[in-house]
């Protein structure tokens, strides 16, 4: 039976906006997980080799604003605001996050919300005082949700103003701010969304990604409180699951209600949510006087090298430190470095410090001292070098491997800045009425497809999707790809081609207008370009969506690839690879022919070439990922592209 009981240590509600983005995006969530599973693995790798290289630890910007009283007095004192900030970094380090005060903290004197401040009256206050892009952390003597009931706070969730609301009280131990940063982070409580009523997560963990919290090592939490927690942080509850089987939860989870003296961790798959929101939904984050941000004078090549002159545009930096291709090591520390790149695929961070003015601290003696301090910002730039090209043949992509727009060698640009982009999704898109229901090539909701979401954006914002560099050898190829537009106020698409000469060709094909399928499951339909133009020419081709008037009018295209570019002769037309994907260290190939082989990347970066004299390629020393296999003789050429899992 469901127990009702009122907690009211946090006030955050939990977003229905908040859960639908997780559930419409799993694919990029998933993506960024799996990012974080890899730096997690690396950070480890690296403090056993004891070695240079390290994950970037991503800066996130906080606003703080202390509310007293109208004369000036109370107010959250300056040494307890760094304490908390100096706890709250400890906790999500783990996330690969740290978060710094952005420019002078605002104080707002004012008796109404120093000593009864009311949510409702959250939109009052951010008209005088609060600051886009960065997270508003506002400290006042007392919060309330609804009349009567006092609060340590709340924090506003994904598709809300930027807001967390602390009790000056609840600050001192630092975790009651990590609680609410926690939500900030798509968190749930982990006793699920109600506070009033029993989880419907089984203690036997069997729904545990689908009920309570949603993330599976954390234990069914059966709403902790001081009453079934005790001094020794034991739970000491008899309740029983919708199964009869007892609860055994973690009474010292930071997102649960258990004593505040309890609590002190996040959960392995937590620290992966956070970080994974972060880079999907939170990443535009940003201090307005200091920041960090990049321009290159080129951040794509077909050839098998780039140079690449690098700027600063950060705002406030003294000093920089650059990783330009991603391995977790320093590469320059002048303000505009010179890099050239081979083939591949390349992240670019860049740290700024600067001298953040003087903080009190206490010495070994026990006076206290005004000691200079110095602020460091990191900002990553993933996949933002690409170099190095595929042939023509080789694209023939479903998406159905994509967990985001911007996987293998592809690019999702947000042109306008406004949060128009493409997304990899499977079944209905986010807003329902628009888009397709399934993709085309499996017909199915399981199948992946790549589409422009119109919700939260801009009549006429601009989206581009980008193809990897391709060869083209001959003057037969052809693009052909599908396309979805479904939805009375859909934009248009638009198909451009750049060369790698610098030219820009807009609309190679008349642009599609307008609504073309008059409902979710009507089917795709098919485009083919001609291509015979750019024979023996390096492209690259912009998949590019104008956004209509209205929500309703996501774009989707699926099956992307080039056709008739290389004939294959009838004697490698039968030549076949397996397994695919490789779940082993071996690739076999069902050829006796004696031919050339190389393996690459989908940007034509080489791992291994030689000589096919036996069926077995060895595959051990390859990630995860997709990769080409070119056969060649004297005859003819095949490509063939698989999947190591």
């Amino acid at each position: 039976m469901a127990q009702e009981v009122q907690l009211l240590a946090c006030g955050t509600e939990t977003d229905t906006e908040s859960i639908t983005y997780r559930h419409t995006y799993p694919s990029q969530i998933k993506s960024f997980e799996d990012e974080y599973w890899r730096l997690t693995t690396q950070s480890k790798k690296t403090s056993a080799k004891k070695n240079n290289a390290t994950p970037a630890i991503n800066s996130i910007p906080i606003k703080a604003h202390i509310i007293t009283a109208t004369n000036g007095t109370g107010g959250l004192d300056t040494a307890t605001l760094h304490s908390a900030i100096d706890t709250l970094n400890d906790i999500y380090a783990s996330a690969f996050l740290e978060f710094f005060i952005c420019e002078d903290i605002n104080y707002i004197n004012q008796d109404d919300l120093y000593f009864n401040f009311e949510k409702s009256k959250e939109s009052d206050l951010i008209k005088n005082h609060f600051t886009s892009g960065v997270i508003n952390l506002y400290f006042t003597k007392y919060v309330e949700i609804s009349n009567g009931n006092s609060l340590c706070g709340y924090s506003n969730t994904f598709g809300s103003p930027d807001i967390i609301v602390m009790k000056n009280a609840c600050v001192t131990n630092g975790i009651t701010l990590a609680h609410e940063m926690g939500h900030f982070f798509s968190l749930l409580h982990t006793h699920g969304p109600s506070s009033t009523k029993l989880t419907t997560e089984l203690a036997d963990g069997s729904n545990c990604d689908t009920d309570g919290d949603q993330i599976c090592d954390t234990p069914a939490d059966p709403l902790l409180d001081f009453c079934n927690v005790d001094r020794d942080c034991t739970y000491t509850g008899t309740i029983t699951d919708a199964n009869g089987d007892a609860f055994t939860p973690d009474t010292s989870n930071i997102m649960s209600y258990s004593t505040h003296s309890c609590k002190s961790h996040f959960s392995p798959q937590q620290l992966a949510r956070i970080y994974a929101f972060y880079k999907s939904a939170r990443n535009y984050l940003k201090c307005p006087s200091y920041h960090v941000d990049i321009h290159a004078n080129s951040t794509q090549e077909c050839g098998g090298s780039l140079t690449v002159q690098f700027t600063d545009t950060s705002f406030g930096a003294v000093a920089w430190s650059w990783d330009v291709d991603g391995d977790g090591l320093e590469d320059y520390t002048i303000q505009n470095p010179t890099h050239t790149y081979t083939s591949g695929i390349y992240d670019v961070t860049l740290t700024i410090s600067k001298a953040s003015g003087f903080r009190k601290k206490e010495s070994d003696t026990k006076d206290i001292k005004a000691c200079p301090e110095t602020k460091t910002i990191t900002k990553t730039f993933p996949q933002y070098i690409k170099v190095g090209a595929i042939d023509g043949l080789s694209l023939n992509e479903t998406f159905d491997n994509f967990k985001m727009a911007s996987d293998y060698g592809w690019t999702a640009i947000d042109v306008s800045g406004n949060g128009y982009n493409w997304y990899s999704n499977s079944g209905q898109t986010v807003s329902n009425g628009t888009g397709p229901a399934v993709d085309h090539t499996k017909q199915t909701a399981s199948g992946t497809y790549i589409y422009a979401e119109a919700s939260g954006a801009l009549a006429g914002d601009v989206a581009t999707f980008v193809s990897p560099c391709m060869t083209i050898h001959s003057h037969n190829a052809k693009l052909r790809f599908n396309y979805h537009m479904f939805g009375k106020n859909t934009g248009s698409l638009h198909v451009d081609i750049e060369t790698s000469t610098g030219l820009y060709i807009k609309d190679v094909i008349p642009a599609i207008y307008g609504e073309q399928q008059k409902e979710q499951h009507e089917a795709y339909r098919t485009q083919v370009v001609d291509l015979s133009a750019y024979a023996n020419k390096n492209i690259v081709i912009h998949f590019r969506a104008i956004r209509g008037a209205g929500w309703d009018g996501d774009i989707a295209i699926d099956d992307v690839s080039i056709t008739d570019d290389i004939y294959v002769e009838d004697d490698t037309e039968n030549i076949k690879i397996y397994p695919n994907p490789v779940t082993g260290d071996k690739l076999y190939v069902n050829t006796e022919d004696v031919v050339d082989f190389r393996i690459t990347n989908l940007v034509g970066q080489v791992f291994k070439k030689g000589q096919l004299d036996n069926q077995a390629i060895d595959i051990s020393y390859l990630s995860p990922g997709s990769y080409f296999l070119v056969l060649q003789n004297k005859k003819s050429k095949t490509v063939k592209q698989f999947i190591k899992s």
